[in-house]
């Protein structure tokens, strides 16, 4: 049972309440009023609270952990209103069989509490002045201020700034791990995260954004939840999707400046026309083992672009890939820290010799080396003459299932032939998908080409798929 509380918090009677004999353990908790805070000298607390709603989600949270650890019964009472030092701010009591049981409830119930209930505390100091103190967010219960988060910072940047800035980041890898917790802890003001994959255990080495518990979870909500905890000052919008023609310019919409964190040219190249197309400052990279890549545009400066060296996109089977020549988490993780670095200093001062120079960084040997950006002057994309063109080649996990296609997993067919054939034992439309939906789409391009008119690819790949049916019994 979860109440508020006006008056005195009475120990005695709430252990009493939970009384049970058939109960091994009985584990309270007292929050108190205490004199101090920080340095400063407190008279008493203040605290308010959105009563109705409260009473829902601390009932809520007392539930949860009924249903998550081995007890038999809990309880909370929450003072409001006005208390005095030594006073009992929070009563939390639970009983188990087992005495570890009972402990990890209440730990579970206060941290939620702190993190969920909608009530506000305010501290009356004794030498200053009152405030309100900022404890949700964050379950340790410190108390700090937004310039005390920041305060390293503030001589090299203009906080205000980065404050007020909106950034985009398009893949929540390798690179974009990286950089995520780069911009949070800078202070970007409002940051979207794009990604559909889920983790992985072969992610975890290069990923330090993900843990081991958090394989299987999709990354967008692991990297919700971990950035919020490093930076509570930020706003966080998280989105569990495949970039595809049909979304990519609402995405690009979202944000001033993009960080293209993807792993192949055919998002790449998507990525870079939508941004020429809308005039949005772009921040991208790529890496092969220790060799990487990084370079940035803007649209409103006639500096070049992507499309002014290679007119067609080219083919991912080109290149290499972290799967079939390995990868080092430290080179990845470097060069999205450096993709941050780029955006910070796009953000703050403007400028950026990314913005110029492709730069060739070599790992290895700990070098940059700086290629001047080629540029032709009857570049369309340069010229915003830019069109994204929908194929109507890939289908969403939703799609498939709206229309009852079957599905058809390609990762071990290795020849066209052999796809060829299991094709021709599925009925009516049929998806094809492999791990990403990378090769998925090259194969269904060209089977359109050879005529075959039913054949589509999972937007994202096996990780998007969703109660699949598939044409093998």
């Amino acid at each position: 049972m979860f109440s508020l509380s006006e008056v005195a918090i009475d120990r005695d009677r709430c252990s009493k309440e939970l009384a049970d004999q058939s109960a091994g353990a009985l584990v309270s908790f007292e929050g108190w009023v205490r004199d101090n805070n920080q340095g400063y000298e407190v008279k008493s607390l203040e605290y308010q609270v959105y009563e109705e709603l409260a009473l829902s989600e601390g009932q809520k949270i007392v539930t949860e952990a009924k249903e998550k650890f081995n007890i038999k019964d809990a309880l909370c009472y929450h003072r409001h209103g006005h208390l005095h030092l030594g006073e009992i701010a929070i009563w939390i009591g639970t009983t188990a069989t087992h005495r570890d049981d009972a402990y990890k409830a209440s730990r579970y119930i206060i941290d939620e509490i702190k993190l969920r209930l909608p009530m506000w505390k305010k501290e009356h100091y004794l030498k200053r002045e009152a405030k309100w103190v900022f404890c949700r967010d964050h379950h340790t219960h410190v108390h700090f201020e937004e310039s005390d988060y920041y305060f390293r910072q503030e001589k090299v940047v203009d906080q205000s700034k980065l404050k007020n800035a909106k950034v985009v980041v398009i893949g929540a890898g390798g690179l974009g791990s990286a950089a995520l917790q780069a911009l949070a802890g800078a202070g970007v003001g409002s940051l979207s995260i794009y990604d559909h994959d889920k983790v992985s255990i072969s992610n975890l080495q290069r990923q330090f954004l993900y843990g081991t518990s958090d394989v299987g979870e999709f990354k967008v909500d692991i990297a919700l939840k971990k950035l919020r905890e490093l930076n509570p000052f930020i706003n966080l919008n998280a989105i569990n999707e495949a970039v595809s023609e049909e979304n990519i310019l609402d995405i690009i919409a979202e944000g001033e400046l993009i960080l293209d964190c993807t792993d192949n040219l055919r998002t790449k190249f998507l990525i870079h026309d939508a941004c020429f197309k809308l005039s949005k400052t772009l921040v991208s990279a790529s890496i092969y083992r220790g060799d990487a890549i990084l370079r940035a545009f803007d649209p409103k400066r006639s500096l070049g672009c992507l499309r002014c060296q290679y007119e067609e996109t080219p083919s991912d089977s080109h290149i290499g890939n972290c799967n079939d020549y390995g990868v080092l988490g430290a080179n990845v993780a470097t060069i999205g820290m450096m993709m941050s670095s780029v955006a910070i200093d796009l953000l703050n001062k403007g400028e950026s010799q990314a913005l110029e120079n492709s730069l060739l960084i070599n790992l290895g040997e700990l070098s940059i080396q700086k290629v001047v950006n080629f540029k032709k002057s009857d570049c369309p994309v340069c010229l915003g003459d830019v069109e994204i063109v929908n194929l109507g080649l890939e289908v969403s996990g939703d799609e498939i299932l709206d229309r009852a296609m079957t599905t058809l997993d390609i990762r071990e067919l290795n020849e066209i032939e052999d796809i060829k054939v299991e094709i021709e034992k599925c009925d009516g439309e049929v998806a094809l998908y492999c791990h990403r939906g990378i090769r998925s789409l090259e194969v269904v391009k060209g089977l359109r080409e050879q005529g075959e008119k039913r054949v589509y690819s999972l937007r994202g790949g096996a990780s998007t798929l969703v109660k699949p049916t598939s044409c093998h019994l």
